[in-house]
């Protein structure tokens, strides 16, 4: 006996208007609190790293933001692997050399955590051109996580779009506004500057006020 599912796999609609998340303020609020949490710790050049640069990370940060979008990966992917890379980084001494590879882990990582099917290891050994091996990459997979505490989650400029779009009339002009508030919020995140707003945080909070 043969079972089918008839779902639609393919239909990738967003989901309606939920009154309850952009009507109700304590969703942003908790929202902002939880950011923090999520926050790397301090400015890790030059402090904790000794071999990394700030170009490089704005480097290796636009290398993740190509490989998701060639392997068109769901939106909250590249934020959210970046955010590990920071946090990491933020603890764990690396050379230089290693810089690339702690990415393709943060990658992998965060396509677990928000795609159905995530990168594979063989993929992102292709896309360093095999400079590192699938070996290394499931070996460093437990060390970031490890060294995360196994905290694969975290508050991302992406997750400010849409309450900032709903609070904003010109918002429905356009159905590409929020492709575009997304592409801006991607390239904040390959910024070299470790003082950089957590996207749309500074701006939410004025509107709060």
């Amino acid at each position: 006996m043969d079972l089918l599912c008839a779902e639609r796999l393919a239909d990738c609609r967003l989901a309606e208007r939920d009154r309850v998340i952009f009507e109700d303020m304590r969703v942003l609020q908790n929202l902002l609190d939880l950011e923090t949490v999520y926050t790397p710790t301090c400015n890790y050049f030059g402090t904790v790293q000794k071999d990394i640069q700030p170009f490089m990370r704005k480097v290796v940060s636009t290398w993740m933001l190509e490989v998701c979008e060639e392997q068109q990966c769901e939106d909250q992917v590249f934020p959210l692997a970046v955010n590990f890379l920071d946090r990491f980084l933020c603890i764990c001494v690396i050379s230089r050399r290693q810089l690339q590879l702690v990415a393709a882990v943060c990658l992998l990582l965060a396509s677990k955590i928000r795609q159905c099917n995530s990168l594979s290891v063989d993929q992102l050994c292709y896309y360093t051109d095999h400079s590192i091996t699938p070996e290394e990459i499931k070996n460093w997979e437990l060390l970031v996580l490890s060294k995360l505490q196994w905290i694969v989650t975290a508050v991302t400029g992406f997750d400010y779009v849409d309450h900032v779009l709903e609070r904003v009339d010109w918002s429905k002009e356009s159905p590409l506004i929020r492709r575009h508030a997304h592409t801006l919020v991607g390239l904040c995140y390959t910024g070299s500057a470790m003082n950089r707003i957590n996207d749309a945080s500074g701006f939410l909070g004025e509107q709060q006020g």
